[in-house]
């Protein structure tokens, strides 16, 4: 179906298909305002096995305690039907130390890696994005308040409490609390256990670390004295300048104790590079990747938290502990995930480890997955020249059932906006800015995949550890990756993607001395029907889906800073943009913040979608009103697009 319909297409349309039309906008007048109860149950195929939205493992749900001061009018009559969402800790599960043996670290036996089948990423397009034609202020061809007018977190900071002040068991910290000081720039964040301490967790709650006593072989011995001995062998090879391609793979077999096929990191380091590049990784940005995965022990001091399902939880570490994390997915340190078959103890997990990024098959991967690599590669090589002090946080946010908005009673306004099709999402710094996430987040990342995700988590390689951590996400719940560093610039979109050159990221601080930049991982559901993207059901889900994304608690005072979005699940995930664009509004407008809306280059999508908002304006339209005309139109989406329904449809006749 088309987004619009064109006044040759409408003059032709017959008289008794404009009085059909007339006929079931009369009957879907008289159906319940209400949006019916349901919950998204799709299933998809992931890696080697089938993979279900459906789980049940899951973490005790704990509300955020600032939604408590929530009003009782936002009741449960819209409620999200989490019937798939175990609220209590699983005790069915086998003590995690009763089982130390790792069956992805059987000492001399290799499997050959299977790979994934990725589910599509949530934007897809053959279009180039090319950023340098983007205007700083942008070109004039914008709709709406101008995007200065939006509330910018970085001109006005959030009010925080000081990290010794936080008092909350579901957030972990990994270092010692400490106050930023913008006239301190060399003080590092210290680990949460001093000289060189380390506090083993190896369960279910916890990421499995390599350097973790329980991790075993099958005869019973420890698998860190081995990956200590190859890596600190691959580190001299390296200060000597002696390491080769084939030392780096001899070196990663061992560690994970299976085989892989490395043809795209091959590709990139033999052939693409230059005889310098190649110099310079080998010889002085490998030597810092080994050190920072010998010492993951004593950088981070405890292995991070997992975020599960339901859990509410909050991780924040320095990002010389991320580097740390990263330098172990670089030679897939990390025990059992590999394995994500049904029934599996990761089944509902990304695997964090690099061994899909490097494998190529036979014409050594695609040029952009190469490119991607180049992005993650330029990241080494940045903290190899300086590790920045900064601090990053990843807050997974589940949606109490007492927040839940009474849509059909809404009065809540429009909210303040402004379009244009000139701008990436990542560029406009200070406000909320959305990842099209996968509901497993990072989507093809580490695969084939590079689009909007993909793309915003290799120039943010800090993001990547999302995979490590993050549970599926499901439909009431989002996740947040907060004051992760950009460290490049790019060219292209999809497959014309390329690394361009350095990026310098000058985005203030906040008090903790995370960088001001907030991202929140929005997953769409995938439309392999395009049609049933228009059931109440559905449309209710994406509804819930960015309230979620976009509300800020009850107990938060300051002044509501913007969003910066788009054409969210408008590509491979087959979306129509006009819909997602009313749902994106009636969510923010509920929560009361500016929509900086981007359209990736489409006009015509800029003037229709302001010119709808305009007309809504001018009706004096209302949260309930665009719930109802999202329900009368579920039943007329194969007759006329979505902004010409709303068009010739007066707030007041959707309710006589």
């Amino acid at each position: 179906m088309s987004d619009s319909i064109t006044t040759v297409e409408k003059n032709s349309i017959k008289n008794n298909e404009n009085e059909k039309i007339m006929t079931d906008t009369s009957i879907s007048k008289k159906r319940c305002i209400e949006l019916v109860n349901s919950s998204n149950t799709e299933t998809e195929t992931k890696n080697t096995g089938k993979r279900t939205k459906n789980t049940n493992k899951s973490d005790t749900n704990t509300n955020d305690k600032n939604d408590e001061s929530m009003s009782q009018s936002y009741d449960d009559d819209f409620e999200e039907d989490t019937d798939d969402i175990n609220k209590n800790t699983s005790n069915d599960e086998p003590s995690s130390q009763s089982h130390n043996y790792d069956e992805d670290s059987l000492e001399g036996k290799y499997y050959e890696n299977e790979g994934p089948q990725e589910e599509p990423s949530s934007q897809q397009t053959t279009d180039s994005f090319d950023i340098d034609k983007v205007d700083e202020e942008d070109d004039g061809t914008f709709q709406g308040i101008p995007l200065s007018e939006i509330t910018n977190i970085c001109q006005q900071p959030p009010t925080m409490s000081d990290m010794k002040d936080i008092r909350d068991r579901n957030h972990t910290f990994l270092i010692k609390p400490f106050k930023y000081d913008s006239n301190d720039l060399k003080r590092e964040p210290e680990p949460l256990y001093e000289n060189g301490t380390y506090v083993d967790e190896w369960d279910q709650d916890n990421v499995r670390l390599p350097c973790s006593q329980f991790y075993i072989t099958k005869n019973g011995t420890q698998r860190w004295p081995t990956i200590q001995g190859s890596l600190t062998k691959l580190q001299h090879l390296s200060e000597t300048h002696m390491a080769t391609m084939e030392d780096i793979k001899e070196t990663i077999e061992e560690c994970a104790g299976r085989k892989y096929e490395f043809n795209c990191l091959e590709r990139l380091l033999n052939e693409i590079y230059s005889t310098d590049e190649r110099a310079h990784f080998m010889s002085t940005v490998l030597s810092n990747i080994c050190s920072l995965a010998l010492n993951v022990d004593k950088i981070c001091s405890r292995p991070p938290p997992l975020l599960r399902i339901g859990s509410n939880r909050t991780v924040t570490m320095s990002q010389k502990q991320a580097a740390s994390l990263l330098a172990c997915a670089f030679f897939c340190l990390f025990p059992r995930r590999f394995n994500q078959k049904v029934g599996s103890e990761y089944e509902n997990y990304q695997n964090p480890n690099f061994n899909t990024l490097f494998q190529g098959g036979r014409t050594g991967g695609s040029i952009w997955k190469i490119e991607k690599l180049k992005c993650i590669f330029h990241y080494f090589q940045r903290i190899t020249e300086k590790m920045p002090n900064g601090v990053i946080s990843f807050r997974r946010y589940q949606l109490p059932d007492s927040c839940i908005p009474k849509w059909s009673e809404s009065n809540e306004p429009l909210c303040k906006i402004h379009i244009t099709k000139n701008k990436a999402i990542e560029d406009i710094v200070g406000l909320l800015q959305v990842d099209f996430a996968n509901k497993y987040i990072g989507g093809g990342v580490l695969g084939d995949g590079c689009v909007q995700e993909e793309i915003r988590f290799v120039i943010c390689p800090e993001m990547l550890l999302s995979l490590l951590l993050c549970e599926v996400i499901q439909p009431n719940e989002c996740v947040f990756l907060i004051g992760c560093e950009r460290f490049s610039s790019y060219q292209g979109y999809s497959t014309t993607f390329q690394f361009k050159e350095n990026y310098i990221d000058q985005t203030p601080k906040d008090s903790w001395g995370r960088k001001l930049c907030h991202v929140v991982a929005m997953d769409a559901i995938a439309f392999h029907n395009r049609a049933t993207q228009y059931t109440i059901k559905n449309m209710k889900r994406e509804l819930m889906k960015a309230y979620t994304c976009f509300r800020i608690p009850a107990a938060v005072t300051d002044q509501k800073s913007g969003i910066a979005t788009g054409n969210w699940g408008c590509g491979a995930f087959n979306g129509n943009k006009q819909l997602k664009a009313i749902i994106q509004l009636t969510a923010a407008s509920q929560t009361g913040r500016s929509l900086a809306y981007l359209t990736f280059r489409d006009q015509d999508l800029v003037m229709s979608f302001y010119k709808v908002y305009e007309y809504l304006l001018n009706e004096k339209a209302t949260v309930k009103d665009l719930c109802n005309y999202l329900q009368q139109y579920s039943t007329l989406y194969k007759k006329l697009s979505l902004f010409d329904y709303i068009l010739q449809t007066s707030v007041s006749s959707l309710y006589s």
